[in-house]
């Protein structure tokens, strides 16, 4: 139970930083502050093969949907931490801290995946709008929350799906 409070704390903490450091445009110390402790959380797993793989999908996927929604205009985020107008290099490091909590602190869902679906459909849009108080995102249309809670929706089950099959195959 203590290393799932610790990961949630490790979360938490990869949000706000990354938060932070994009609204404030300190991306990269921010990025190089999260990695450290995605480093540390991998260095404390037992199964460092698997974990990378979820961290490695979690990045694709959330490389694609915010492209996405940067793309549509449905969102403008701040500092993207390079000079190319695509994903923010934060969120890339903010969907991999997300991806540290699936076999861990949000273990839970694992067997809930409707229930996942309903997390990620809420949780996702909340995360944006938190984000959007503290300056590092802006949400541009309503449509672009309803695009957020149907983009989460699906790729939290996803994940948590992908998440369960490996943990299966060894």
């Amino acid at each position: 139970m203590t290393s799932k409070i610790i990961n949630f704390i490790f979360f938490q903490l990869i949000w706000f930083v990354c938060i932070i450091g994009a609204a404030t445009n300190e991306t990269h110390a921010a990025v190089a502050f999260s990695l450290l402790i995605i480093l540390f959380h991998l260095y404390l797993t037992k199964d460092k093969k698997n974990e990378l793989k979820i961290l490695l999908l979690a990045s694709i996927l959330g490389f694609l949907f915010d492209g996405f929604l940067l793309k549509n205009e449905l969102v403008l985020y701040a500092n993207h931490g390079w000079s190319y107008s695509i994903t923010p290099l934060w969120i890339i490091v903010l969907w991999m801290g997300f991806a540290i909590t699936l076999n861990s602190s949000l273990s839970w869902l694992k067997k809930k995946i409707k229930l996942s679906a309903l997390f990620g459909a809420l949780g996702g849009p909340l995360a944006y709008l938190a984000g959007e108080k503290l300056e590092a995102v802006t949400i541009l249309s309503s449509g672009a929350i309803v695009a957020l809670a149907i983009g989460w929706a699906i790729i939290t089950p996803l994940l948590i799906i992908v998440t369960n099959k490996l943990s299966k195959n060894d």
